[in-house]
């Protein structure tokens, strides 16, 4: 699931990293030594259930986000993404009109796995394609959002105690709603121990359209802190600013991301 500033469009992620070594033809497990980024798709194929919180800090009545998300490992090659419909109401409820999104689901496929976990080394390069359908026509609901099919790649590496995640692809609209386009969205990371860890994330993308008609640029910044409860769970929370081209001031939204695990 692709977090995308705004909360137009939704990509999101954890922990739990099961893969295949390129030397040794076995599990490549680093579930220890990389936190998922909150706003970065896994390039790893796991069994585990996310649910995305963001609150936007913008002005009065504030609007809260809900997006539950579903990880499953068929093999150590394949693996899939359901992405369930997301949740929007404004804070105070009643105070302004709530609404659910769109429905994602994309099969994901492992190109490279390879992991030297004895001197805490990996890397990791993953294919998906993804497709976006929303039964609700109209898009003034929940601005950004609509059917779309989506390719993209991502990747990891891990110097532990710094890891690195990212990816990068094209999104192609299928009718209104959604606007075509590229992002790239990538995060350093470091350990400070076996609970937790920082990271801050950096996203860009064309998919603005500006009033005068033209396409234009955004992006955000989200630094973040995860705490792994226990194996099984992942807390994160970061503040996010979001920015776009020819506006001065920048969105703010606080994001927080739950993730159990699953074996």
């Amino acid at each position: 699931m692709r977090i995308n500033m705004l909360g137009r469009t939704g990509w999101v992620v954890g922990l739990g990293i099961v893969g295949i070594s390129a030397a040794s033809a076995q599990p490549c497990d680093v579930d220890d030594y990389i936190t998922k980024a909150i706003g970065i798709e896994e390039p790893w194929l796991e069994n585990a259930a996310y649910l995305f919180a963001q609150v936007d800090n913008n002005g009065s009545p504030q609007s809260i986000t809900l997006a539950p998300e579903i990880e499953a490992r068929f093999s150590d090659r394949v693996g899939m993404e359901l992405d369930l419909p997301t949740f929007t109401a404004v804070e105070p409820l009643g105070s302004g009109p709530s609404a659910f999104g769109p429905v994602a689901a994309g099969i994901k496929v492992a190109a490279l796995h390879s992991c030297d976990m004895s001197n805490g080394r990996a890397t990791l390069l993953t294919g998906e394609v993804e497709g976006q359908y929303w039964a609700n026509p109209r898009p003034a609901v929940l601005p950004g959002q609509g059917n779309s099919v989506t390719a993209q790649v991502m990747w990891a590496q891990l110097w532990y105690p710094w890891f690195t995640e990212g990816e990068a692809g094209y999104t192609q609209r299928v009718g209104s709603g959604v606007t075509s386009g590229w992002f790239v969205n990538t995060s350093l990371g470091r350990a400070l121990n076996i609970a937790f860890a920082v990271q801050l994330e950096v996203e860009a993308d064309n998919q603005l359209v500006l009033d005068n008609g033209r396409r234009g640029i955004e992006g955000s910044v989200l630094p973040q802190v995860g705490y792994h409860l226990s194996q099984q769970w992942l807390l994160a929370v970061g503040e996010q600013a979001a920015f776009q081209q020819d506006t001065a001031q920048p969105q703010w939204s606080t994001w927080m991301m739950v993730e159990r695990d699953f074996a």
